[in-house]
């Protein structure tokens, strides 16, 4: 994992991001619906408690 975060850490985060979701995209394609279900619920669960940890520094 550490490979691939030193692949696109020198990139500009929009071009990464670019990179990152065709190679996410075609990675869900093989997954069943649970397990492409769990990833989603993972990002979005992680995104919350982002959101929430910026308002504990207001």
């Amino acid at each position: 994992m550490n490979e691939l975060f030193d692949l696109v850490s020198g990139m500009a985060p929009e071009k990464a991001l670019s990179q990152i979701s065709g190679t996410i995209e075609r990675l869900l394609a093989d997954l069943d619906s649970d397990a492409r279900e769990r990833f989603l619920m993972g990002l979005i669960s992680q995104s919350e408690e982002d959101k929430i940890s910026g308002l504990v520094h207001l």
